[in-house]
């Protein structure tokens, strides 16, 4: 069985707690993490009991329709064993951020780094996202990286593989930080792109929209509300295509970020000033914000560019806040900003209550009648927003081929001397307290309530296996 604080060490549930009349609140707290331990343990039994039973029959499958002879059945059904016997192998080893060498740090945000690295021992690389308990707990931000943990988990488990999401292959933690390794996407995200062209023509922001409509849809037959979708979760593979990222803020698990990213628009009035609508400052205002655009994107703050007016509201909605934010990110393709952008979140709070009056296109930029009207039917009341299959149907999508979007030449393909190139990110010198191994750190601790939400935490997907030699499937 897992163990309750898996790869370096482990809870101890075992040590006495003195009991005066009722039970301690620390024996009661153990008493619920244990029950919680045994549950996620047999969950996730029968779900990999679930998913062995799946690849063998789809693997059974693929050889009917390619009619292999019995040998040639034989032997992939023996290189399947094999790879069931290397996952289960996998399963039992105990993962440390020093089973990975660090190639580059190419991201830092509030809770944490991203770092490129490779698997000792193999040729493998992934992208390493690494966070400190402390700082989550202290932000109250622990929801945050458990929904993208399970969310991804999710993904791998109702998809063979959703060319569309980025791949969760680990996930482990220590005392102190908590790890996702996942696939690594050398392309950059489509905020670095919007930064370095600006805008795109009406061709590029179909495809790149047709795209991010696709794997926003994938999530969404899972039951998932991405609830953050913005450039900077839009990241782009070596071919240039779209794989979304960072779940931490979908559905399936509650999260306080929205109410610590709008605590001080509680109370604020939505009625807009003079100043939210001066067109004579327009311009200042859209180059301030594009300076602090990146500052924003790795704060604890964010922005609000991108949410949907429902969500501020919080009084219910569904998946189609998500095609609110295509809406926004399609008009910053075309015109080089968000529609609702201003110096201050509280301004674009403002606006985007007032979208009704403030979403306005830019004279000085030409769009297709069929591009505005898309915009218009994405940025609209929520019981007027389009779905999937009308998106789909719209004139601006003329000529798509939806079924093989994936096939197609993308606008822009990615510069890349080498695998380990990371020229499409910045890079960030490793903080020299995490460069290496503290030496006497305790490998248990007594286990606390704060401790809760890290149970289970531990993942190991049979991608990570099967990635190395692909069958047939």
């Amino acid at each position: 069985m897992e163990d309750m604080y898996d790869d370096s060490g482990s809870f101890d549930i075992t040590s006495d707690d003195a009991v005066v009349g009722d039970f301690s609140k620390n024996v009661v707290e153990r008493a619920a993490a244990a029950k919680f331990t045994i549950e996620q343990y047999y969950h996730n039994f029968f779900r990999s009991e679930k998913e062995r039973e799946g690849r063998r029959s789809r693997l059974e499958q693929r050889m009917k329709e390619l009619n292999l002879s019995e040998t040639k059945r034989d032997k992939l059904r023996k290189e399947l064993e094999k790879k069931e016997t290397d996952f289960i192998r996998i399963r039992r080893m105990r993962l440390t951020q020093h089973s990975f060498d660090t190639i580059a740090v190419i991201g830092r945000g509030a809770f944490g780094e991203v770092r490129l690295v490779k698997m000792k021992g193999a040729n493998d690389l992934f992208a390493m996202k690494k966070l400190k308990k402390s700082e989550m707990i202290k932000k109250e931000q622990v929801d945050h990286v458990r929904a993208e943990r399970d969310a991804l988990a999710d993904n791998n488990y109702f998809y063979t593989k959703n060319p569309w999401v980025v791949s969760l292959y680990y996930s482990f933690q220590d005392i102190d930080y908590l790890y996702l390794i996942m696939e690594y996407v050398p392309g950059g995200d489509m905020m670095t792109m919007l930064i370095k062209y600006d805008t795109f023509t009406e061709d590029q922001t179909r495809f790149f929209i047709a795209e991010t409509v696709l794997a926003i849809d994938s999530i969404h037959q899972l039951g998932y509300i991405h609830r953050d979708i913005k450039p900077d979760n839009l990241l782009l593979d070596q071919d240039g295509h779209i794989k979304l990222s960072d779940f931490g803020l979908c559905t399936g698990l509650q999260t306080k970020q929205f109410k610590s990213l709008y605590k001080k628009l509680i109370g604020e009035t939505t009625e807009l000033k003079d100043t939210d609508t001066d067109r004579k400052s327009q311009r200042e205002k859209i180059n301030t914000w594009k300076q602090k655009r990146k500052v924003l994107a790795y704060s604890t703050v964010g922005t609000p560019d991108y949410i949907a007016p429902e969500v501020f509201l919080q009084k219910g909605y569904g998946p189609e806040c998500d095609w609110w934010s295509v809406g926004v990110i399609m008009f910053e393709m075309l015109c080089g900003y968000p529609p609702f952008c201003s110096e201050t979140p509280t301004e674009t709070y403002r606006k985007i209550m007032n979208w009704k009056e403030t979403l306005q296109f830019p004279e000085e930029v030409e769009l297709s009648p069929e591009a505005q009207d898309l915009i218009f039917q994405l940025c609209c009341d929520q019981s007027k927003r389009l779905k999937v299959e009308q998106l789909k149907l719209h004139p601006f999508f003329e000529g798509i081929d939806w079924e093989n979007v994936r096939s197609m030449r993308a606008p822009f393909i990615p510069k890349l001397d080498h695998p380990e190139d990371t020229q499409n990110f910045e890079e960030y010198e490793p903080e020299e307290d995490e460069v290496k191994p503290v030496v006497g750190r305790p490998t248990r601790k007594d286990f606390t309530a704060k401790d809760l939400p890290f149970i289970g935490y531990t993942y190991k997907s049979f991608d990570a296996v099967n990635r190395m030699t692909e069958l047939p499937m």
